[in-house]
């Protein structure tokens, strides 16, 4: 989801040149209302939008993510600077879930995955 036309388009030629175009579900729009719409199930969510929606993303999308899926998150150490603002609140709430296990990359900006071992 981008909000951002230049950049949707960006992303469909890269999946497209990428050979992923049809297993990947594009959309622009803003993801503030659309993340609460979309049915699902999802199998891996790619999240580097609005930092301080990253906690209200995952809550949106956790119940549609299938057991085994990942969610992730981008630039969640702001460039090494530590987990502050909207990352570190979503970061102290993911890891206190017990159905996810969440690790941290830290290089650059820092990206997490958080697997989904079970439902709640």
């Amino acid at each position: 989801i981008d909000i951002d036309e230049d950049r949707y388009k960006t992303a469909l030629d890269n999946f497209k040149q990428a050979g992923v175009s049809e297993y990947i579900d594009a959309r622009l729009a803003d993801a503030h209302s659309l993340v609460k719409e979309l049915k699902g199930p999802f199998d891996f969510v790619f999240s580097d939008a609005d930092k301080d929606w990253y906690k209200n993303y995952f809550i949106d999308v956790d119940p549609k993510l299938k057991v085994g899926g990942c969610f992730t998150a981008h630039n969640i150490s702001r460039g090494g600077r530590g987990y502050g603002g909207g990352q570190g609140i979503f970061l102290e709430y993911v890891m206190s879930m017990k159905n996810y296990e969440t690790s941290i990359n830290s290089l650059g900006g820092g990206v997490s995955i958080s697997y989904k071992k079970a439902e709640k």
